[in-house]
């Protein structure tokens, strides 16, 4: 008997229900805005820290080249 009303409950939400109108059918490509500024500070922190360093080897900053 429950099993019944239940039955009913959905044929009559069915037909009242409207679709949704902004709901797109299939695989949809992801919402990209670009890099985070976290993501761009961490590479441009790395940039500067490997130019140090190829700055002191190359001028001998640390006593390497003895």
């Amino acid at each position: 008997m429950a099993n019944d009303e239940k039955k009913d409950y959905m044929k009559e939400n069915k037909n009242t229900m409207q679709p949704s109108t902004n709901r797109k059918e299939g695989i949809e490509e992801p919402r990209v805005t670009g890099m985070n500024k976290v993501k761009v500070g961490v590479i441009i922190f790395v940039i500067l820290v490997i130019i140090v360093i190829i700055i002191g080897v190359s001028n001998d900053m640390w006593g390497l080249m003895n």
